[in-house]
């Protein structure tokens, strides 16, 4: 009977040694899942990155193409039709659009000055006084900079 009992026991022992065996590789085949499923991210977000910028500059031309259009009302729609479809190809890849508010404080993480305007009135000073381009992110992380023209207060001429 303690014969029994003793190799019982070791049974025992031995899968509960197993058992932790078994958690600790599971754990390490769970943690290295994790770290590949990073890596292949990375690397597929690395390899859209030439086509996600061409996209955002398609974009930006046929903006630029309607605001240099006066008095083509089907031309302008083109345009605009065109931005559109390229937007929606950067939604669908997970690009997403923002757009910067006149009047808003100027915010150098999300937006980029390319201008300052000339102000007299201090309330006005680092707002937003117009917006030239959208801003582009993906999730949290901006893949390209609002641009905007900013107030800057310029002291009244001296007498």
């Amino acid at each position: 009977m303690d014969n029994v009992e003793a190799t019982l026991a070791g049974i025992n022992t031995e899968l509960a040694g197993l058992h932790a065996q078994s958690k600790f590789l599971n754990e390490v085949i769970d943690r290295l899942h994790a770290e590949n499923e990073r890596l292949r991210n990375a690397e597929s977000n690395r390899a859209l990155q030439p086509a996600l910028r061409e996209l955002v500059k398609l974009a930006d031309d046929w903006r630029s193409r309607r605001g240099a259009l006066t008095g083509a009302e089907d031309a302008a729609r083109l345009c605009d039709e065109i931005v559109e479809d390229v937007t929606l190809v950067l939604e669908r890849q997970g690009v997403d659009e923002f757009q910067a508010e006149v009047g808003a404080e100027f915010d150098r993480r999300e937006q980029r000055s390319v201008g300052t305007r000339p102000v007299e009135e201090p309330d006005l000073d680092g707002r937003i006084a117009e917006v030239r381009r959208p801003g582009y992110r993906v999730d949290t992380k901006v893949v390209r900079f609002a641009e905007v023209v900013v107030f800057k207060v310029t002291p009244p001429p001296a007498p």
